[in-house]
C-alpha cells in the first residue's frame, strides 16, 4: 500500500489511534485558547509572515519556531529548559528579553512551558482532496512501466551474420538491423577512428606522434591499446568526471537573486575527477556522496575524502535572499532531493512537493519521507539566508566541514573581545539608520551612514579572521546529521508553513528493493538511503548510469532522455540491451572503466559515420544504431583542443580554482571581481575544467558553445549552431593568439610549405591532407602574402600573418569542432 495512504487512512481504525487522536485535539485546543493569544499579542508584530522577521525568527509557524532564527531554534518541543523562547520571556539574566518592553504575566510564562513540554502542539492545515487518490493508478504503473521491474538477463540474439559481431552488444545491435532489412555502415578508417576515442575518452585531439604510432601498428590489438593508453591517461578523469559535474550541477556560487561565492567548491569538482581516474566503484561512488560523513574510514584520508563528497548535496542553487528560514530550509531540501533522485534514479520526484506525482507513482508522501531525511541533516555551505544582507551577513561559517583534524582557533578572550567590538559597531549603525534625526536626513548624517557600516564590515573581517575555519586550516563543503533528528510533515501544496500529516522517514516506494535497510531512528537515515540507491537490487541505477555512458559514446542515450526514466520520458530502442548492459556494469563490481572499455571495442562502437541513403529513409535518427553518429564537441573540449593544437595547454592540476581567493559576500555579474575573474579565465592555459565557475558569470570560450546550465542536472547538453560561434571563432583574441601560436610553430620547422601544410592538417584535424586541399592552401598563402604587403599600412611579415590566417582558418572550421 502506498505509504501516503497510510498517513490519514489509517486514523479511527484501532482504539489506540482515536485515544492519541483525541490527546492531541485537545493539545491542539490548549493552543488555540492559550498559546497562539499571547504570540499574536506580544510577538507577531516584529517575528511574522508579514513583518521583517527580526532576527530571523517567526512565530506565526511551527517550523518557524522550531527551525528558528539566527540564534537557533526557538522552540525545541518537549524540552522547555532548552527552548530560547522561554528564555527570553522569562527576561532572566542577560539574555534577550522579549517582548522588549514588557514582561508577559507569570501564568502566560508557564502556559507556554506547558505546551512545549507536551510537544510543541499546532493545528494541521487539511489535505488536499486529490492527495492520496491515486492508488489504483499508481499500482497500475508500478507493475507496467519497464524502468521499474527489476533486472532481466536476457541472452544476446542469434543473428544472419554471425562474423560481423565482435560482442553481444554489437550482437543485440545487428538483430535489429536485420529484423528492418538494414545493414550496418562500414568501418572506420584509422584516422577517424583514433580522432573519436582519444576525444571521447579524454577531450582532447590525438597528438601527431599518437597518430603515426597507431597507422604503424598492425598487430590485431592495436586499438585496445590505444584504448587502455587512454583509460590510464589523467585526461580521462578530467573529460569523465566533467560528465558527472553536469550531472551534479556543479556551480562555483550560489546563483539566483544574490549570488554568493562558494570558494571552497573546488574540492568537490577533484574529489569526482579523482573518483573517475581511479575508476572508484560506482556503488561506492554514490554511497560517499550521499552519506559519506556516515560511512566508516580507514584513514584520515580516506575520511577527508568521503567528507568532500558529500559537496554533491550542498552545491545547488541556493536563494540566500530568502526571508524566512523555513522556507529557505525547505527549498534546499527540493533542490536536494531533485537533484539526487534525477541525476541517480532518473526521476522527477520534486513534482512530488505540492501534490501526488501526476504521472509517475511517487505520492507527496514518498516526497517527504525523503524530505525527513535531508531536514535531518544540516546543509554545511557556509551560508545563511537574510532578506536583504549585505557584506559578510550571509556567511555562515558554523556551517562548515572542517578537514584535516583539529583547527587551532583564537582565544575566548580575543573572541570574545571582537564579538563586544562588532555588537556595539552593530548599535551603533542601527541608531544611525532608525532615528531620523541622527540618520542621512540630518547633516553629514549620510556620511556617518557610510562610516558606520566600514566600521560593522571592517570589524565583521576582524571576527571571521579569529574565528573562521576557513582561514585557519582547509575546509569543504557538504552534509552532517543536525543534533535533531526527526520526520517531517507533508507541506500542503509544497507550503513550508502549512503542515499536514507526519510522515516515516523512508524511501520511494515506486521500487522494491530487496533487503533494503530501515531508517536508523537515531541517525538522518542517509547512510540507509545511500545503501538503497546503491543496491544491485534497485533496477534504476545501474540502468540509469549504463545508458549514461552509452550516451556519451554513441550520441544518443538507448533511452533518449537520459535524466527521465518515467512515463514521460522515452522508452528504450534496445530494452534487452540496456539490462545487458546494467548486469555487466553491476557484475563487473560497477567499474565505469570496464563498461567503457567493453562499449568501445565493439565492432558498432568504431562504424564510420557515413550516411547510407536506404538506412537514412528508415531510420533517420540512427536509433537503431547502423553507423556512428558524428558529434561537435562540446565547448570545453573546442577551448583544449585549440591550446593542444597551439602547444599552449598546461595540463598540470592546479593547487585549487580561480574562485577560491573570493570573499563570500555578493557578487555582481558586471562588477569588478566577475569581470576580473572572466578575464583571468580569458588567458589561462589550464585545461577548460579548472576554469572557475561562479554561476552567471561563465567564461565566455564555454558560453557561447552551450556549455551546460549549472542550476540543473544536464545528462545531455544541447547543440546549436548560432552566429555568435562564428563570431567568437573569427574575432576572439583567445582564438587569434591560439591561431598566432600554431603558425609560429610550423614557421619554426624543417619543413617545406607542403610539408607544414601536412603537419597542420594532421595537428588540427587528425588526418592527412588531400593533394587539392594541399594545393588549395599553397595558393591561398601566395595570394594572402601578396595581398597584405600591398596594404600601405601593414607592419608585420606577411608571410607570417598569411599562415596565421590560414592557422585560424582550420581552427574555425567545422571539420575542426566534430569528431566523426
Amino acid at each position: 500500500m502506498i505509504r501516503g495512504m497510510l498517513c490519514w487512512m489509517v486514523l479511527g481504525a484501532l482504539p489506540a489511534v482515536a485515544s492519541a487522536q483525541a490527546d492531541m485535539s485537545a493539545k491542539v485546543d490548549f493552543f488555540e485558547r492559550k498559546i497562539r493569544p499571547i504570540l499574536v499579542d506580544n510577538c507577531y508584530n516584529c517575528h511574522s509572515a508579514n513583518t521583517n522577521s527580526k532576527g530571523g525568527l517567526r512565530v506565526d509557524d511551527r517550523g518557524g519556531l522550531t527551525v528558528g532564527g539566527n540564534s537557533g531554534p526557538a522552540v525545541v518541543p518537549g524540552h522547555p529548559e532548552k527552548s530560547l523562547l522561554l528564555k527570553a520571556v522569562r527576561h532572566v539574566g542577560a539574555s534577550v528579553k522579549m517582548p522588549p518592553k514588557k514582561k508577559i504575566t507569570d501564568e502566560e510564562i508557564a502556559d507556554l512551558a506547558v505546551w512545549i513540554k507536551d510537544g510543541a502542539a499546532w493545528p494541521q492545515d487539511q489535505l488536499p482532496k486529490s492527495v492520496g487518490k491515486s492508488a489504483a493508478h499508481y499500482a497500475k504503473l508500478k507493475k507496467e512501466h519497464w524502468a521499474w521491474q527489476p533486472l532481466q538477463n536476457p541472452q544476446a540474439p542469434a543473428v544472419k551474420n554471425p562474423n560481423w559481431a565482435k560482442s553481444d552488444v554489437d550482437r543485440f545491435l545487428l538483430a535489429k538491423l536485420e529484423e528492418k532489412g538494414l545493414k550496418p555502415a562500414p568501418d572506420a578508417d584509422r584516422p577517424q577512428l583514433l580522432r573519436r576515442i582519444t576525444f571521447d575518452l579524454t577531450g582532447l585531439p590525438p597528438t601527431v606522434a599518437e597518430l603515426d604510432n597507431f597507422l604503424k601498428d598492425t598487430s590485431p590489438k592495436a586499438f585496445e591499446n590505444v584504448v587502455d593508453r587512454l583509460l590510464a591517461s589523467p585526461a580521462f578523469g578530467e573529460r569523465w568526471g566533467r560528465h558527472w559535474l553536469d550531472v551534479a550541477r556543479y556551480g562555483e556560487s550560489t546563483g539566483s537573486a544574490r549570488n554568493l561565492p562558494l570558494p571552497h567548491a573546488w574540492r568537490y569538482r577533484d574529489y569526482v575527477l579523482d573518483a573517475f581516474q581511479n575508476d572508484m566503484p560506482y556503488d561506492q561512488f554514490l554511497r560517499e556522496q550521499i552519506a559519506g560523513d556516515l560511512l566508516p574510514a580507514k584513514s584520515e584520508k580516506e575520511r577527508e575524502r568521503q567528507l568532500v563528497a558529500t559537496g554533491f548535496l550542498a552545491l545547488g542553487v541556493k536563494d540566500v535572499n530568502q526571508r524566512f528560514k523555513v522556507r529557505f530550509i525547505m527549498d534546499n531540501i527540493d533542490e536536494q532531493i531533485d537533484v539526487m533522485t534525477r541525476a541517480i534514479l532518473g526521476l522527477t520526484a520534486s513534482c512530488a512537493r505540492c501534490h501526488d506525482h501526476k504521472f509517475d507513482p511517487i505520492p507527496t508522501a514518498d516526497y517527504y519521507a525523503l524530505a525527513g531525511i535531508f531536514q535531518s541533516s544540516d546543509l554545511c555551505a557556509g551560508l545563511r539566508n537574510k532578506m536583504g544582507g549585505g557584506g559578510m551577513d550571509y556567511y555562515d561559517p558554523a556551517l562548515l566541514i572542517t578537514l584535516g583534524g583539529s583547527v587551532k582557533s583564537a582565544s575566548k578572550e580575543q573572541l570574545d573581545k571582537a564579538k563586544a567590538a562588532l555588537a556595539q559597531a552593530r548599535s551603533e549603525l542601527t541608531i544611525l539608520t532608525d532615528d531620523p534625526t541622527k540618520n542621512a536626513g540630518g547633516q553629514g548624517g549620510e556620511k556617518k551612514l557610510k562610516a558606520a557600516r566600514q566600521k560593522v564590515t571592517q570589524l565583521q573581517a576582524a571576527l571571521l579572521s579569529l574565528s573562521d575555519p576557513a582561514s585557519l586550516g582547509p575546509v569543504a563543503y557538504g552534509l552532517r546529521d543536525s543534533k535533531t533528528v526527526a520526520d517531517t510533515e507533508i507541506r500542503i501544496r509544497g507550503e513550508a508553513e502549512k503542515l499536514g500529516p507526519v510522515v516515516p522517514r523512508g524511501f520511494l516506494t515506486l521500487v522494491d528493493v530487496e533487503g533494503a535497510p530501515k531508517v536508523n531512528p537515531e541517525q538522518s537515515g542517509r547512510l540507509e538511503l545511500a545503501h538503497w540507491l546503491a543496491s544491485p537490487k534497485n533496477p534504476l541505477t545501474s540502468r540509469v548510469m549504463a545508458n549514461r555512458v552509452w550516451k556519451y559514446l554513441y550520441g544518443n542515450g538507448l533511452v533518449s532522455s537520459v535524466d527521465n526514466f518515467g512515463v514521460t520520458g522515452d522508452v528504450p530502442s534496445h530494452p534487452e540491451l540496456l539490462d545487458h548492459l546494467s548486469n555487466q556494469f553491476v557484475a563487473g563490481g560497477w567499474s565505469v572503466k570496464k563498461l567503457i572499455r567493453s562499449l568501445v571495442l565493439t565492432r558498432s562502437y568504431q562504424l564510420s559515420s557515413d550516411s547510407l541513403t536506404e538506412n537514412a529513409a528508415i531510420d533517420p535518427g540512427n536509433r537503431l544504431v547502423w553507423r556512428h553518429s558524428p558529434r561537435r564537441l562540446e565547448a570545453e573540449e573546442i577551448r583544449d583542443a585549440m591550446l593542444a593544437t597551439s602547444g599552449k595547454l598546461d595540463r598540470t592540476r592546479p593547487a585549487a580554482s580561480p574562485a577560491a581567493n573570493l570573499r563570500v559576500t555578493e557578487m555582481q555579474n558586471n562588477g569588478a571581481e566577475a569581470q576580473n575573474l572572466v578575464a583571468n579565465a580569458n588567458l589561462s592555459l589550464k585545461r577548460s575544467i579548472y576554469l572557475p565557475l561562479v554561476r552567471t558569470v561563465v567564461p565566455r570560450s564555454l558560453e557561447v558553445f552551450d556549455f551546460a546550465d549549472q542550476g540543473l542536472v544536464v545528462g545531455s547538453r544541447d547543440t546549436t549552431t548560432v552566429a555568435p560561434q562564428a563570431l567568437y571563432m573569427l574575432n576572439d583574441p583567445f582564438v587569434a593568439e591560439q591561431a598566432k601560436a600554431f603558425a609560429l610553430n610550423l614557421l619554426k620547422s624543417d619543413l617545406d610549405a607542403e610539408g607544414r601544410i601536412q603537419r597542420a592538417f594532421r595537428e588540427a584535424l587528425g588526418r592527412d591532407a588531400h593533394a587539392k586541399e594541399i594545393e588549395r592552401t599553397k595558393t591561398f598563402l601566395v595570394q594572402y602574402a601578396t595581398d597584405f604587403a600591398n596594404e600601405s599600412e601593414a607592419s608585420s611579415d606577411p608571410q607570417t600573418a598569411a599562415w596565421i590566417s590560414f592557422t585560424q582558418a582550420l581552427l574555425a572550421s567545422a571539420e575542426f569542432r566534430y569528431v566523426p
